[in-house]
């Protein structure tokens, strides 16, 4: 090789530098991305099926619902249950099991949802309490 070209090598080299740091950095960006998990490497929960309403008699007891596991999909749920009137129904989970405890007449709207490390989800449902029949009714 000549001077010359030599010379020119070690000219374009900073140039070259340069564009190698940049594209690095463009590279590495785009790999931490804003794919919304929290930074947990999980997605977050999403609902795969609804609840069906329900009805039930206020002297029913508890109620196994769903199991929710199937209800939702994603890794590492939590989940929590509310009923938008406790008098009516309330409304539990225990294990990934949905329970509902008719109390006394009405209706209400029972909320899920589950969580984890990149979010949450949520679903509703509608619920009718009847009251039992009086004793020696026609």
């Amino acid at each position: 090789m000549t001077h010359s070209a030599v010379q020119h090598i070690r000219s374009l080299l900073p140039r070259v530098g340069t564009f190698l740091l940049g594209l690095a950095l463009v590279v590495s960006l785009s790999a931490c991305g804003d794919d919304d998990d929290g930074g947990s490497g999980m997605n977050a929960p999403t609902v795969q099926q609804s609840i069906s309403d329900q009805s039930a008699t206020a002297d029913q007891g508890a109620i196994e619902v769903a199991d929710l596991n199937s209800v939702f999909s994603g890794e590492n749920l939590s989940f929590q249950a509310m009923s938008s009137d406790g008098s009516v129904a309330s409304a539990s989970t225990d294990s990934g099991t949905l329970a509902v405890t008719p109390q006394d007449g009405g209706t209400a709207t029972v909320s899920i949802t589950a969580t984890n490390d990149a979010g949450e989800a949520e679903t509703s449902f509608g619920i009718t309490v009847n009251l039992p029949e009086a004793p020696g009714a026609p």
